[in-house]
């Protein structure tokens, strides 16, 4: 058992057993075995490791597409009086509400914070 700095101990991860890639290494040999009588055992090894290697980062990838992300923090910033304005082409923009702290970019520039009326926010902006 692993321990906290609280009282409760917390259980140890469950140990993962070997065998799943045992079975995946024989069978890997064996498909190896196999082509090398029509193909050759070079071109066997690299088809299997080509095989493998593609299924292994395919399955990583299918997983993450279902690993859904945190959304990001909005916060309600009507009250400062935030305007923004493009200093390349002069488009305003007034920010109601946010969910970063960094300054909005238009025309490939960050844009340029002009203050209305309205209360400083707690931190910059």
């Amino acid at each position: 058992m692993l321990s906290t700095g609280v009282d409760e101990p917390v259980d140890a991860p469950p140990a993962r057993s070997g065998r799943p890639r045992l079975v995946a290494a024989v069978l890997a040999l064996a498909a190896v075995v196999a082509l090398a009588q029509f193909y050759g055992y070079l071109r066997a090894v690299v088809g299997v490791a080509m095989f493998v290697g593609i299924l292994v980062f395919g399955s990583r990838f299918i997983q993450q597409l279902g690993v859904a992300h945190p959304q990001p923090e909005i916060s309600d910033v009507s009250d400062y009086g935030l305007k923004y304005v493009c200093t390349m082409c002069g488009l305003e923009l007034k920010v109601e509400k946010a969910a970063r702290d960094k300054a909005p970019t238009h025309c490939m520039e960050p844009m340029v914070l002009v203050r209305e009326d309205g209360k400083p926010p707690l931190r910059p902006v």
